[in-house]
């Protein structure tokens, strides 16, 4: 597992609404993107959870579960158990959907696999002068050539293949492949340039048509500017007031409302909107994983 480079040493708090060993990730700054009122009530206030974020429920729960055993399956895998025990334990869907990985596992990736289901966290300063916070990634698969090339997988249960201009657009594309490189030159393969780095998303819907984004410098440094003015934009809140609602738009309605838990606090409607229209379960659900986010403290330091 992938930790921490070093200790973080606070000499101020690094924000007045959260506490100072708060973890930043793709998740919660995703969150905040797409509205900052949201992101107040579930990492500032942590309110529970007034509504149901999709519907049907049940349809919901199982389809997360689902999600969460096809990780499984491959994690177990990927560190060497046979493929056929693990086949042997799985039901439909899942039994077709390991099927697909074992025929469809991208044949590219550098071996031996450097890690799967690991976390990785870097200190990120904000500004020259702000405070230091963390930054983490929990990657599903990653395999690194020294000197040559790495490669992020990201296993994707969705019921369709998400559109690769969507997926640049989410900060799990921007937040990957910088602290990738950012963490590389204190790991044991040393530096990665940004031109070696891909970012490569397996859909269990389409296992033969991965979405495969490459990183360079230019978006390296985008990244860059891009993380800290969101994490500027947070640490530099101090009450309600500053984390606004996402503007009241038919678009974000539709795209983010009507499956936000909160929606009856904002007066944005009753009814959750419908799985069968959501673009990334893994994407809408991620507040309501909030309880599962690691807790670094919990981490040990440098192990390797």
């Amino acid at each position: 597992m992938f930790t921490t480079l070093a200790p973080l040493c606070y000499t101020t708090p690094m924000t007045n609404v959260l506490p100072d060993d708060f973890t930043f990730s793709q998740s919660n700054l995703q969150t905040y993107a797409d509205c900052p009122r949201r992101f107040w009530l579930t990492y500032v206030q942590r309110l529970p959870w007034p509504a149901v974020e999709a519907s049907p429920v049940q349809e919901v729960e199982y389809v997360i579960r689902l999600g969460d055993a096809f990780h499984r399956a491959v994690q177990r895998a990927e560190t060497g158990i046979p493929a056929e025990l693990i086949a042997a334990q799985l039901e439909d869907p899942l039994d077709a959907w390991f099927a697909s990985y074992l025929q469809y596992r991208p044949k590219d990736i550098p071996t031996p696999v450097t890690g799967i289901e690991s976390v990785l966290a870097i200190p990120f300063q904000v500004g020259n002068e702000g405070p230091i916070v963390r930054l983490m990634a929990k990657f599903d698969l990653l395999g690194v050539e020294p000197g040559s090339r790495a490669i992020i997988i990201d296993w994707k249960t969705t019921r369709k293949r998400t559109e690769p201009h969507y997926l640049r657009q989410r900060l799990q594309s921007q937040v990957y492949p910088y602290l990738l490189v950012e963490a590389s030159a204190s790991l044991p393969w040393g530096p990665i340039a940004p031109e070696q780095v891909e970012m490569r998303y397996w859909f269990t819907a389409a296992p033969d048509e991965p979405v495969r984004l490459r990183y360079d410098a230019a978006q390296h440094a985008a990244n860059h500017q891009l993380l800290q003015r969101l994490v500027a934009q947070i640490v530099a809140g101090e009450n309600e007031a500053d984390f606004p609602k996402t503007p009241d738009t038919e678009a974000n309605r539709a795209r983010l409302c009507n499956y936000c838990a909160y929606r009856s606090r904002c007066d944005r409607g009753i009814h959750a909107g419908n799985l069968d229209d959501i673009a990334d379960v893994d994407e809408v659900m991620r507040d309501s994983e909030i309880a599962l986010e690691i807790n670094l403290a919990d981490v040990p330091e440098i192990s390797f």
